[in-house]
């Protein structure tokens, strides 16, 4: 996952395991909210999840040359809509989180006129059904991605592009944190060369996901992905935006 670190924006944590004590970072509304998780994966991502979090905070904090909080002076809730937030320490920090497969990604902003949300999303590159790409691409992204070919018993370049398309989808999703009603398909893309393993990408807000855009005040938006063995990491910043109310 080192891989990762040297085309990705500045302060983004990546883990890719628990250190010793991992439980005894977190406060108690952290915990219980580990409790409730049945599976045991599902619990071990989750807190990796939390812990590049605070990671991402601390980080966020020293660009802003304040004091460093420990792991318990960070307590990271939840909003309604599931996205990450800071309830202490630094609560007006815009954070973003992604986890899954053993992996997290965090990445802490100063939002607003001089910053930006952050949105990550982490993929495992597999076969993506042709049929499935209707629920979250346009016809015309849909259109060059149909004549990539599939791979014959795994993953091949179709499914590959489809995966950096659907993380620089749900990365731009988490960085705006729409109200309900707003899906990937409120997102729109251009990519150079989706087969490369790190690039560039212009993401539009369309439809209902473009008025939350304009609320918030996005000036501009920068996005990009870069793939690591069967990975991908998908990061998306909207500029200038304030964190929603």
């Amino acid at each position: 996952m080192d891989l990762f670190l040297d085309s990705l924006p500045p302060g983004v944590v990546l883990l890719d395991g628990l250190p010793p004590g991992a439980l005894a970072r977190l406060c108690p509304l952290e915990l219980a909210r580990h409790e409730e998780f049945p599976a045991a994966k599902r619990k071990h991502d989750w807190l990796l999840g939390r812990l590049a979090g605070k990671e991402a905070a601390r980080r966020a904090l020293a660009r802003r040359g304040q004091p460093t909080l420990g792991d318990l002076e960070l307590p990271i809730g939840s909003l309604p809509s599931g996205a990450p937030r800071l309830e202490a320490g630094s609560p007006d920090l815009a954070l973003t989180i992604t986890h899954g497969h053993g992996y997290a990604a965090a990445w802490a902003t100063e939002p607003g006129p001089s910053g930006g949300l952050p949105g990550l999303d982490l993929e495992k590159v597999k076969k993506r059904p042709p049929g499935t790409f209707r629920f979250y691409l346009h016809p015309e992204e849909r259109a060059w991605l149909e004549a990539l070919p599939g791979g014959e018993s795994g993953a091949g370049p179709r499914d590959l592009a489809a995966i950096i398309c659907w993380a620089l989808k749900e990365a731009a999703f988490k960085a705006l944190q729409p109200p309900r009603g707003t899906g990937l398909l409120d997102v729109g893309l251009e990519l150079d060369d989706p087969l490369a393993e790190r690039g560039q990408a212009a993401v539009r807000y369309l439809n209902a996901a473009a008025p939350r855009a304009e609320e918030l005040g996005v000036a501009t938006i920068e996005a990009g992905w870069q793939r690591s063995g069967e990975f991908v990491l998908a990061w998306v910043y909207a500029k200038g935006a304030r964190l929603p109310s």
